[in-house]
């Protein structure tokens, strides 16, 4: 009998731990498409199709370099706008995602590039960046986002 309840603990503890990471594995896909999702707005100048993607409200701390915008629509309307309308043939992407799951919250270290012409030079950035994402109303939102690069040479 002892046997029978040792192995069904077995089992029972094999199926939990394959079913979180079966969940885990979806979550980690669902972040990495959002933060692809996030670069290609970005470049395409589409900003509206974020306003689901950032957490709401200014808690949302959004940080480039030693610059911090508090909230999606101050960075939209008041730093992303404005610096995009100054770019001309704009690249961006985020590459090397990693995400990590802790339950409702999870965090993602990524890599960036970006390409762009302004004022008639060329602007070529390498840089890293983390990112803060919170599960709300059963989807992923950025709670903070910080980037900083350098340029290439």
């Amino acid at each position: 009998m002892k046997h029978i309840t040792f192995f069904t603990l077995v089992a029972t503890l094999s199926f939990v731990a394959g079913q979180v990471a079966a969940q885990t594995d979806g979550a980690t896909a669902e972040i990495r498409s959002t933060l692809e999702r996030v670069a290609e707005s970005f470049e395409s100048g589409e900003l509206g199709l974020l306003d689901d993607v950032f957490a709401p409200g200014p808690g949302v701390h959004i940080i480039e370099g030693a610059g911090v915008n508090h909230g999606w629509v101050e960075y939209r309307d008041h730093h992303l706008r404005p610096e995009l309308e100054a770019f001309e043939n704009f690249e961006y992407r985020y590459f090397a995602i990693e995400p990590v799951v802790r339950g409702d919250m999870a965090f993602a270290a990524f890599r960036y590039e970006l390409s762009a012409a302004i004022d008639g030079s060329q602007l070529n950035i390498e840089g890293r960046g983390t990112v803060v994402l919170e599960q709300l109303e059963g989807h992923w939102k950025i709670a903070h986002l910080h980037t900083s690069g350098r340029r290439n040479q």
